[in-house]
């Protein structure tokens, strides 16, 4: 439960975004300045939800009157669930632990996700960071394209609709706006506004906000903690156009919540094999291949593992599921002179009874940017947008490793006899070490465009795209404290004076990448009214060119699966040490100190291009008046390979025999990079709309076809999720929703969605025990995973005497 209080004074009226003519709620200055439409002030009436949409595509809008209605903790993502097709779920009630975005199927990775025009998808694997976003009450609105792109959208990944949320423009008065929330879980935020109104002598305006959100976890130890800055400039050019210039910084320091489990997927023999897992589910089969009994399985009332009759191993312990979460303390081994001093609990070394501390399963990051929105009017027929940014971001996901003071990787160039991890002058120890992956970019971006009157009611739009990311992926391990605390959360890529390093002096790392992705992306667009204004039609063509420039500087597993003994792709190996003899000839080495299995590929360094040539086209027609409008949309979209899906690996298909995975067959070469081809869509809309004074209401329905879709699903066998090409997947489905007023200051809102996957042509996929293959399945004819058919949301809002009562 949280309450929350706002105070105003001296608020100034909010401007609606104007651009030529009328507010709209597209991505890019360029696109908005296009697309202008007149909406009447009267016709906004919905309360800030289902404002009217006159572009020829499926589009749904919320504004900032909506969003001062919502939970001001919670992001904007929640706030959108409302529109049809959308869902996003999060794994915390305050909004500050991220979640998952899904729209007709497609989740984040696949939507492009811009923030006044500018892109906010990861470079890397094009991830949408939820908890890392603007505080709503500086959000003019947000919309949604279910499916279809805009002409200039600035992404190499969109193959399923756009997420594009806009600033609000500073007040012309001096106003404060300050909030404040408490409840359960010790929850607490502060937000604070503050606009200038007009100053100088151009009547300049600006604002500038602060925001402090944090609270405890519903379950286990720890906290999730979020500041943000923000601040806008904005100067009104007159007849020449506008600009305007922004500033955020962002901090996150979150713990995570555990992950439920509700099968044991490892045995202290190794990983279950599927044979096992039959086991699992019906003790009175024997064991699987592996001669693992498989335990007496049961669950509590809560969804918790309960012993019965106890044959449990250290990595199914009593009370995994809904209640389990992160360990509270972290105990160390003691540090003897002469005697093995052990952390781990498990064979292999790698596991140690620290790997779950609440404090190094952490998300800790650091975003912010400096973005320029402006429209020039260069004469009567001639605009310019120009939309110029810079991003930075730092981040990781916590972990842990366990370090054998003996561990080839320490030993270094010169083949040391080890390093003493834990200072008690020997190499007998076992030492657990803050190790987390982290994430630094810093990205340059550019979106502009040049707008051509043609004629009164024909416009042309000439867009061109720069996305510069420079991307450095980076474990540098670090010592942590007595108690296991880290001395940094950034480990070793900040906290240089803590650094693990090996006997030579180089740092130990669990993997080192530096990327570079530059998407150059030239646009076109024609938007023209045709028949006294009864028919529109939108047409364009987007072409964006993808480089990836990719440095592996750590060895890559090759041949076998979740394991070092029997490495496969989801492994690096960062050493200073030479492999042993040549490498053989399908590509792979060997190092001292490891088993006979483990074999590695080598570094590189490798130059990747992806384009594609996307249509884009829209037609509507208003045979009876502008109140109604009959429309249909076709947009193709591409999404290029991720930096992780290129970075894991593979073999020339030569490599298999019997079923097997054999290195030495004729012609078989491994390599650290993976030959992945990019996803594409086609996405077909066809729809109605009113609207009506006291009624909007909008249906569309869509078809997308979608060509080697890469889904990442869990193996059970393996402990892991491994990303598989699927295939051909089909997505059909319709969305609804409808504003209605049946009374001044009265709206009842209500949208419903409903969405059918199928996967068209599925290839056969392997479920692999390391070298031996022993299920095949089909993913032919089944549905997406994580995509819910229906979705449905309703609200009901009144206002009166200044106050605004709503329940949705």
């Amino acid at each position: 439960m949280t309450k929350t209080f706002k105070n105003f004074l001296m608020m100034g009226a909010s401007p609606v975004l104007t651009l030529i003519a009328g507010p709209v709620f597209a991505q890019s200055t360029g696109t908005q300045a296009i697309e202008t439409v007149v909406v009447s002030a009267e016709s906004l009436r919905a309360g800030g939800i289902m404002n009217p949409i006159t572009v020829p595509k499926e589009r749904s809008t919320i504004t900032q009157e909506f969003l001062n209605t919502q939970s001001p903790s919670q992001t904007v993502f929640e706030s959108l669930n409302n529109v049809p097709g959308f869902n996003f779920t999060q794994g915390d009630p305050f909004g500050g632990a991220g979640g998952n975005v899904r729209l007709h199927g497609f989740d984040g990775n696949r939507i492009s996700f811009t923030w006044d025009g500018m892109p906010m998808n990861d470079t890397g694997n094009y991830a949408i960071f939820t908890g890392q976003v603007a505080d709503s009450e500086i959000i003019a609105s947000a919309s949604v394209n279910q499916g279809t792109t805009d002409v200039d959208s600035p992404t190499a990944a969109a193959t399923g609709g756009v997420i594009s949320v806009l600033t609000d423009r500073p007040k012309q008065d001096f106003s404060l706006l300050g909030d404040f929330s408490y409840g359960s879980f010790n929850h607490v935020r502060a937000f604070g506004r503050v606009d200038s109104g007009e100053f100088g002598p151009w009547n300049t305006r600006a604002f500038v906000t602060f925001s402090y959100n944090r609270n405890d976890k519903w379950k286990g130890p720890g906290a999730l903690l979020k500041r943000q800055v923000n601040a806008l400039i904005y100067q009104d050019l007159g007849d020449l156009g506008w600009i305007s210039l922004g500033a955020h910084f962002n901090v996150n320091r979150n713990h995570f919540y555990n992950s439920v489990t509700f099968l044991p997927v490892r045995g202290d023999a190794g990983y279950w094999n599927v044979a096992t897992l039959a086991a699992v589910a019906n003790p009175a089969l024997p064991g699987g291949a592996m001669g693992v009994a498989a335990p007496n399985v049961a669950l509590d009332n809560d969804g918790n593992y309960v012993g019965v009759g106890n044959p449990r191993t250290p990595d199914i312990a009593d009370g995994y599921g809904l209640r389990y979460d992160q360990a509270s303390v972290c105990p160390r081994a003691a540090t003897r002179n002469g005697l093995a001093d052990i952390e781990a609990t498990s064979s292999g070394g790698t596991t140690s009874v620290c790997t779950g501390y609440y404090n190094v399963r952490t998300n800790p990051s650091d975003t912010g940017n400096i973005r320029l929105a402006s429209l020039f009017h260069l004469n009567d027929e001639l605009s310019l947008t120009v939309d110029p940014s810079i991003q930075y971001v730092r981040a990781n996901g916590g972990g842990i490793t366990v370090l054998n003071e003996t561990d080839p990787r320490l030993r270094g160039r010169g083949g040391a006899a080890g390093v003493d991890l834990n200072g008690d002058g020997d190499f007998l120890d076992q030492t657990s070490v803050f190790s987390p992956n982290n994430t630094n970019t810093i990205r340059y971006g550019l979106n502009t465009s040049l707008l051509w009157k043609i004629a009164p009611k024909h416009t042309v739009q000439a867009a061109y795209t720069l996305d510069f990311g420079l991307h450095r992926q980076t474990g540098m391990m670090a010592f942590m404290d007595a108690k296991g605390n880290p001395f940094d959360v950034f480990a070793g890529y900040r906290d240089i004076a803590h650094r693990v390093l090996a006997a030579d002096g180089t740092p130990i790392r669990t993997r080192d990448r530096r990327s570079t992705a530059i998407l150059n992306q030239v646009a076109f667009a024609y938007e023209g009214d045709f028949l006294d204004d009864e028919v529109h039609l939108s047409a364009g063509v987007r072409a964006p060119f993808l480089q990836r420039n990719l440095n592996q500087m750590c060895y890559t597993g090759a041949t076998g699966s979740f394991n070092q003994i029997n490495p496969g792709p989801q492994f690096q190996y960062c050493t200073s040490a030479a492999p042993l003899g040549p490498v053989a000839a399908y590509g792979t080495g060997q190092f001292a100190g490891q088993a006979a299995t483990a074999s590695w590929t080598k570094p590189f360094e490798k130059t990747v291009k992806y384009n594609r040539v996307l249509p884009n086209a829209g037609l509507s027609w208003s045979p009876f008046g502008e109140e109604h409008q009959f429309f249909v949309a076709f947009a193709a979209g591409l999404s290029a390979p991720r930096t992780d899906n290129l970075y894991n690996g593979g073999n020339n298909g030569k490599c298999l025999v019997n079923g097997a995975i054999n290195g030495a067959a004729p012609g078989c070469v491994f390599s650290g990079l993976a030959n992945v081809k990019p996803e594409t869509t086609n996405t077909y809309d066809i729809g109605y709309r009113y609207n009506g004074g006291d009624l909007n209401f909008s249906v569309t329905a869509y078809n997308t076809q979608f060509k080697h879709r890469i889904q990442s699903t869990f193996d059970a066998e393996q402990g892991i999720s491994v990303d598989r090409d699927i295939g051909s997947v089909n997505l059909d489905g319709v969305d609804a929703e409808a504003a209605i007023f049946p009374m001044e200051n009265f709206s009842i809102y209500t949208s419903v969605g409903y969405t059918h996957t199928r996967v068209a042509d599925g290839p056969l996929s392997r479920i692999c025990q390391n070298a031996a293959c022993s299920v095949t399945i089909s993913f032919a004819n089944r549905e997406l995973v994580e995509t819910p058919n229906w979705t449905a949301s309703q609200r009901v809002q009144y206002s009166i005497w200044g106050f605004t009562i709503g329940a949705g």
